[in-house]
Parts: C-alpha cells; sequence; structure tokens
C-alpha cells in the first residue's frame, strides 16, 4: 500500500516537472529565438551603426537662406528633412507623443516589459509594445537598408545587402531583434530628450514632409516651436499612420472615382451623397485619432505623469480641444514652388560648381573630412545668398501684375490679325515650320519617345494626336485637351519677362526674377538668355566719348541725319559711310544737346557722338569701356552700328555693368552665394568680393546726370507723373529704355543710390512681336515692371531704401562734364515729345 503511494506520488512528481519544464520552454521559447537570431544569424556587421543617426543617409535637405540668415526661399533635396533641436519643437508635441505611444518613456531603458506583457497576454489587441526608442529603432533600420541597397547598386552588386538571408517570420523576428538592440544602444548612447528629438526629425508625416519642422510648414504654416495643443495632437495621431489619419488627404482626394471603385461601378453613376458619404468618413478618421491623442494627453496629465512637459490641466479643456475643427494651412512643397524659383535653379548650378571643384592634386577643394564631396541633396546644408525675400517678392508682384493685366491683352489683340498667329508677318511659312520644329525636338516629350525608340514621322504623328494635358494661364493652370503641337502655338504668344536687382555697393543680387513661371517655362531671362539691348547700350556709348574728350553733357548737335566713316575692307584706301536710318522721327535741324539727346534716346545724336569719336577708335573706345566692365564683345560686334545696341548681352551682365555708374566708377561682379555652412554650421565656402575701378568717380557721375535726363523729361518720364498706374516715383532715379529692331525685346534699366534694377520684356522667339510702338517699345513693356516694384518697395517699411540724390563726388568738374550747373537747362533747341514714352530702338 505504502508502495503504491510513493509510486503515485513520484508520479505526479514527474508529471508536474514536465508540465512545469513545458511551460519553462514555452515562456523561455521567444528568448531562446531571440538569442539565436542574435548570436547565430546576426552579424555584428549587419547591424546598423548608431553614429550613423548623426549623419543620416540622404534624409537631410539642403536649406536656402535670405540675405537675413533666416528667411527660407526653398530647399534643395531628395526627401524634405530639416532637424531642429529638442528646444526648437513644442512642448505640446514631446507631452503628445510620450502620452500616445510611450507613457512610460522615462522609466525604461529602450524597451517596455509591462507593455510587451500586456501585448502578448491581450494578442496585441490591447495596444502595441514598442517603445520610441523602438521605433526610432525600426527607422534606423530602414534607412541602414536603404543605405546597403544603394552601395550595392554603386558597385553593381544587388545581392551583397547581407551575409545571411532571412526571410518571412524568422526575417521580421530577425528586424525585430536589430531593433531592440538598436533601441538599448541609442537609450545607452544619448539622452531620453536626444532620442525623442531625432525620431521627431526622421518620422516621415507624407507630402515631402519628413521630420517635425517640415510638416509644421506643410501642414500648419508655421515653425514647430510654434504648433498649438490641437495641431501638435493632429501630428502625433499620425505617427500611428500618416496616410490613414492625414489631415490634407482628403481634402484632395477623387471621392468620385474611390467610390466607384470600391463598388465596381461607373464613374458617372456615382451621386454626389455617395461621394461625399466617403469624405465625410475620411474625414472624421483624421478627427477622431485627433481627438484619441487628446484623450490620452488628458489621462496621462491627471495621473501627473513626470514625463509631461505640457499638460491638459482639466476634462473642459480637453473638450473644448476635441470640439476644434481641424484648420490646416497646407503648403505645397516642391522644387519649382515659392518664391525665386529661377534664382535656385541658378544657385544650384553655382553651389555644385563650388563643391565639385579640385585642386591640382585631384582632391576635392571643399570636402568632408573622409575627403569625399558634399551632396546639396543629402548633406543638409546651409546657402546663405544675397536675396532680400521682401525685394524678391515685390520684384515677382511686379512681373506678373503687367504682364497678367495689361501687356499679354494687347499683345495678343495686337497680333491676333497675323496670317499665322502668333508669328510675325514678316516670317515665310518655311521659317515658322523651322521654329517650330525646333521647339518639337527640344520638347520633353519628344525626347522621351525618341528614347523609345520612335522615328521622327511617328513622333511627328504623336505630336498631331490630342491629348489631356496642364498648360499654363495668367489667371492658373488649366486642365485641356489639345494636341502636343497646339501647345506649341499656344506657348510661343505669351510674353516672357527678366528682372534683376543688384545692390551697386556690393555687387550683391537682391531679387532674381527669371521667367513667369517655372513649371513651364524653364528659360531664365536673366542669365541664360541674351538678347539685342538697343538704347540700352548708349549710356557706355556717350561714357566713352565723355572719357574720351569729345563730348560733354551739353555739346550741341543739329538735329540732322549722320553717318560714320569706317575703312573699307575690301579696299584699305578707301572709307565707305554707315548711315542708319532714324526710325521715322522728323529731323528739325536745330541744335540738340548731348543730354536731350540721351533722354530722348534719340537714334541720330547718338550716331553723330560715335561719328565724332571715329568709326574705328569710337567702337574701340567702346568695347574698351565694355571689357572694363566684365562685358567682352564679339569682334563683329565692334562696329559703328554698336552705337545703337545690335549685340545680344544678358541681363545680368547689363545691369551688373550700369551698377558701376552708380558705384561711383566701381565694379563689382555680381554675387548671389555669401557661404556654404555644414549640418553643424562649420563653414565650408566663403565668397570672396571681385571689384575693379572700371572708371573715374566724375566720368560715372557724369553719365548718371546724363540717365536722370531719361526719367526727369525724356523716354522714361511716365516714372515721374501720375496719369499712368506705374507712375508717381517722385525720388531721384537715372534710368535707359530700350526697344530692339521690329519690337522684339524691350528694355528699362532703373538705378537708384542703393539698387540698379533692369527689365526685359519679350517673347521667346523674335519672330514674335509687336507689330506697332504703341506698346511695342521698352517704356510699355519693360519700365512699368519697374514703376510697379519701385512702388512696392518705397512703401515697405522693412526696406530702408535711400531717397536722396546720388553723391556728387567732391572734384567734379563743370568743365569737363557738364556745362555750368546739374540744374542747368538741356538746351535742346526743341520740346519733349507729348507722349515722352517714345522710345527709337
Amino acid at each position: 500500500m505504502a508502495k503504491a503511494k510513493k509510486e503515485k506520488q513520484s508520479f505526479t512528481f514527474k508529471t508536474k516537472f514536465f508540465i512545469y519544464l513545458i511551460i519553462w520552454l514555452g515562456a523561455m521559447l521567444p528568448l531562446l529565438g531571440i538569442l539565436y537570431l542574435r548570436y547565430i544569424v546576426t552579424d555584428e556587421e549587419d547591424l546598423p551603426s548608431v553614429a550613423m543617426l548623426e549623419n543620416p543617409p540622404e534624409l537631410l535637405a539642403t536649406d536656402i537662406l535670405a540675405d537675413d540668415g533666416e528667411t527660407s526661399l526653398g530647399k534643395f533635396w531628395k526627401i524634405n528633412r530639416t532637424s531642429v533641436t529638442y528646444n526648437e519643437i513644442s512642448p505640446y508635441v514631446i507631452s503628445a507623443l510620450i502620452s500616445t505611444e510611450d507613457e512610460r518613456y522615462q522609466d525604461h531603458s529602450g524597451i517596455d516589459a509591462k507593455a510587451v506583457g500586456r501585448a502578448l497576454a491581450n494578442m496585441g489587441q490591447a495596444g502595441g509594445a514598442s517603445t520610441i526608442s523602438q521605433q526610432l529603432a525600426k527607422l534606423i533600420f530602414t534607412l541602414a537598408q536603404r543605405d546597403k541597397e544603394r552601395a550595392a547598386a554603386l558597385l553593381d552588386d544587388p545581392e551583397k545587402e547581407s551575409k545571411r538571408e532571412v526571410s518571412g517570420l524568422e526575417g521580421r523576428l530577425y528586424e525585430k531583434v536589430q531593433e531592440n538592440i538598436i533601441a538599448l544602444r541609442l537609450e545607452e548612447k544619448y539622452t531620453k530628450e536626444e532620442i525623442i528629438t531625432m525620431y521627431l526629425n526622421q518620422f516621415d508625416f507624407l507630402y515631402n514632409a519628413v521630420g517635425i519642422a517640415s510638416a509644421s510648414r506643410v501642414y500648419f504654416n508655421c515653425k514647430p516651436k510654434d504648433l498649438t495643443k490641437e495641431q501638435a495632437a493632429m501630428l502625433v495621431g499620425m505617427c500611428k499612420n500618416p496616410s490613414f489619419y492625414n489631415p490634407h488627404s482628403f481634402n484632395v482626394r477623387n471621392y468620385v472615382k474611390r467610390y466607384a471603385n470600391y463598388n465596381n461601378i461607373a464613374e458617372e453613376d456615382v451621386t454626389e451623397d455617395q461621394a461625399r458619404s466617403l469624405f465625410v468618413k475620411d474625414s472624421l478618421r483624421a478627427v477622431n485619432r485627433r481627438n484619441t491623442v487628446l484623450d490620452l494627453w488628458r489621462k496621462n496629465s491627471e495621473k501627473g505623469n513626470e514625463a509631461l512637459t505640457a499638460t491638459i490641466d482639466s476634462d473642459e479643456e480637453r473638450d473644448s480641444l476635441q470640439n476644434l475643427n481641424i484648420v490646416t494651412d497646407y503648403q505645397r512643397v516642391d522644387h519649382k514652388e515659392g518664391i525665386a524659383t529661377y534664382f535656385r535653379e541658378t544657385l544650384r548650378k553655382e553651389v555644385q560648381d563650388v563643391l565639385s571643384a579640385k585642386d591640382q592634386e585631384g582632391n576635392y577643394v571643399y570636402a568632408k573630412p573622409d575627403g569625399t564631396p558634399f551632396n546639396i541633396y543629402e548633406d543638409g546644408l546651409k546657402i546663405y545668398t544675397t536675396i532680400n525675400a521682401d525685394l524678391q517678392k515685390h520684384a515677382e508682384y511686379a512681373v506678373h501684375k503687367h504682364l497678367s493685366e495689361t501687356l499679354q491683352n494687347e499683345f495678343t489683340k495686337n497680333n491676333k490679325r497675323t496670317k499665322h498667329f502668333p508669328f510675325s508677318n514678316r516670317l515665310t511659312k518655311d521659317q515658322i515650320d523651322n521654329i517650330v520644329n525646333s521647339a518639337m525636338k527640344r520638347s520633353e516629350r519628344y525626347k522621351l519617345l525618341k528614347s523609345k525608340g520612335l522615328s521622327h514621322g511617328q513622333i511627328v504623328k504623336e505630336f498631331n494626336e490630342p491629348t489631356e494635358m496642364t498648360v499654363f494661364s495668367w489667371k492658373g493652370d488649366i486642365d485641356t485637351i489639345m494636341s502636343p503641337l497646339d501647345s506649341i502655338l499656344y506657348y510661343k504668344n505669351f510674353l516672357q519677362a527678366g528682372m534683376i536687382s543688384i545692390q551697386p555697393q556690393t555687387g550683391f543680387v537682391k531679387a532674381w526674377v527669371g521667367g513667369t513661371d517655372l513649371n513651364h517655362f524653364a528659360y531664365d531671362h536673366v542669365k541664360q538668355g541674351k538678347r539685342q539691348v538697343g538704347s540700352t547700350i548708349k549710356p557706355f556709348v556717350y561714357s566713352a566719348a565723355m572719357r574720351f574728350g569729345v563730348v560733354t553733357k551739353c555739346s550741341t548737335f543739329p538735329d540732322i541725319a549722320y553717318c560714320v566713316d569706317v575703312n573699307d575692307q575690301n579696299n584699305p584706301d578707301k572709307l565707305k559711310s554707315w548711315c542708319p536710318g532714324n526710325s521715322g522721327a522728323d529731323l528739325t535741324g536745330k541744335p540738340i544737346t548731348v543730354g536731350h539727346g540721351i533722354a530722348n534716346s534719340m537714334n541720330n545724336i547718338t550716331v553723330a557722338v560715335m561719328s565724332k569719336m571715329g568709326g574705328t577708335a569710337g567702337p574701340q573706345a567702346v568695347a574698351k569701356l565694355m571689357e572694363d566692365l566684365n562685358i567682352t564683345l564679339r569682334k563683329e560686334d565692334v562696329v559703328p552700328a554698336m552705337c545703337l545696341g545690335v549685340m545680344d548681352l544678358s541681363l545680368f551682365e547689363l545691369v551688373a555693368a550700369q551698377a558701376t555708374f552708380v558705384n561711383k566708377g566701381i565694379y563689382n561682379a555680381p554675387t548671389i552665394l555669401l557661404r556654404i555652412e555644414d549640418r553643424n554650421g562649420n563653414t565650408i565656402y566663403e565668397a570672396q568680393p571681385n571689384s575693379k575701378e572700371a572708371m573715374s568717380e566724375e566720368l560715372a557721375y557724369a553719365t548718371l546726370s546724363l540717365m536722370k535726363g531719361v526719367v526727369d523729361r525724356g523716354t522714361g518720364a511716365s516714372l515721374r507723373g501720375t496719369y499712368r498706374p506705374w507712375g508717381g516715383i517722385t525720388y531721384p532715379t537715372a534710368g535707359k529704355t530700350g526697344t530692339t529692331q521690329n519690337n522684339s525685346d524691350g528694355w528699362f534699366m532703373g538705378l537708384t543710390p542703393d539698387l540698379a534694377t533692369g527689365v526685359w520684356v519679350g517673347a521667346e522667339d523674335r519672330g514674335v512681336h509687336f507689330r506697332s510702338m504703341q506698346w511695342g517699345q521698352g517704356a510699355r513693356m519693360a519700365l512699368p515692371i519697374y514703376g510697379y516694384y519701385m512702388q512696392k518697395v518705397y512703401k515697405d517699411p522693412k526696406i530702408k531704401i535711400s531717397k536722396e540724390d546720388f553723391e556728387m563726388p567732391i572734384n567734379y568738374q563743370n568743365s569737363v562734364y557738364n556745362c555750368s550747373g546739374e540744374n542747368n537747362n538741356d538746351g535742346s533747341g526743341g520740346t519733349t515729345n507729348e507722349d515722352p514714352d517714345l522710345d527709337l530702338f
């Protein structure tokens, strides 16, 4: 009996032992699996380095800053991410995130055992177990994998991703183990503040908003430190699923199409109520998620969670926040959006040239510690520019106002009766076909079809097929259907413009408008484009003549036609005469002063001045002056006809040269880039001034004195009066209008003591132009833009611009450059045009 009892007890003990052993092994199995994955499967080299946090691959955008060092003009990026410090993030964001994602954030060392137990016990139904450290680790693991794939691609070895491949459940467990290891390392290496900051800087909130700084800007148009409680709760709510709980997506989705797809019906059969039902569901999803965050935030506040730096102090406060509608101020982020878009494209090229420069040994001049070059898309650089954000906005406003409200309509009206609209009747059908064919071959559509192996004939057929497209209009983009060929003709009718403002004393570019819309017109008309300069060359001609000693402001010439004698290249012993027409102007024979001649842009007086310098010496003197102003003319341009501006120059070089008149004869090379800093604030590159004396201070002032007459009583006089909407500019201004052959180009140069500004207006092709002078002259095409610009500039209290006159040199000699004084009558012997805006070439 006793033996049987002993055997029974022994059996019971063995049974219990085996049961406990099985339970213990079952409980330890996950740990054993983790140990297996950690020490058997995982190679240390496969673990992402924590150090990569300090230099994360491809996730840090380069910021482009205005001249105040703070205002962002835009970014260069592959992924729009900007890092901010802990103190630059609203405490509301920190507290909402901890309350929602990791309420014991301050108590664990990377892994929350209690949360893990709860997740296992409830099979994940009671919330996840990932801490903020683990979520950051997951981001790092993803970054590391991306970095490996990129490196493998560079080595042309896509299989070389890790030493051991795992997949399925084992693969996910493998990743989780790595994430846990990284989380523990994070906690060892960084403070809690640093970890939560890195997480918020890394998270992708969608719509090109990577990191809390970009998200604040994109969704609420503010800095992260200025987020309100409800805004912070909204962004934190998105951390669960930024697509599902997005506060903007439901505003842009096509719910008619979505409902049709969900229910397998035609889009035309979807009712407004059906589509709206999906819209409401999506919008409520974002609201409900935000309110969940507010609930959790309130509960943690009530419990006195010491990790919170900001609290919701009552149920009433929570309720009031939950009752608020979601109000976003969505900002589209794109390389081609924002201000100074054309400037940024030019800046991109200049910065890349700087960063790719090498020394004689082949090493990068500006390199990282490891010798590799900086990358403007990945390395989080700060680029400090010369652009003034307020001047830039005023310049863009002025271009848009004149072209969209007045000039484009007049242009279309003026040309609508041409035989082959919008082209001039002067062009033959073959010439027009060549222009259109050239434009077609330059288009991205043509290049894409060519890359697919289509012949030219097949591509032309494609270009004649109507297709859906979005085209530019001054009232906003238009979705339409037209053939690509018709779209080319449509775009040829649009006037283009370029505008630049330079600070004469430094050469710093303060505003740059390269065109009307970078999305549709990529060509930059400030630096890239070169067109005939017309009468804007005349100040240089008169300046050269005064330096040559042959004229003063009050020198007179009869109002007659003039010729210039030049050597006959075919017979050096003989002279031949160049006798230009006078654009239909009535010649009076009366004495005309040089001052009156330039003020009213009289071609015959300019030719007379060139003739007095000599048919050979005159062009050489002008070319030498231009060379001193960093403009090198072609040999074929150095002829007497140069005095009427037949050469092609860019607005960039022309304004920089004219700025020298303001800067007392000192030429400053235009500067757009001040310095480049790395992500840690270390200066990589700093621009050096490039200046030289191009003319005497007295000569520069004398030329300014002539140019003031253009605005005070000549072709630019509409700036002074109020009879034009762009007028009313009463402060001291020197200027010069310019119009080229067939009214193809309109120019205006405006100089003040603080700003040298130039404007060009014309069509993309010279064969598309005004048919008449009423609007087809510089005083109508370009000058109004300057007027609208300066109206804004003078009224802007943030812009400290001088309203004083140009400073006269101490040693200015009236006997050399003038008559008896600056305020003398010009002695023209004639009267100013009743319409002072007329500009003949």
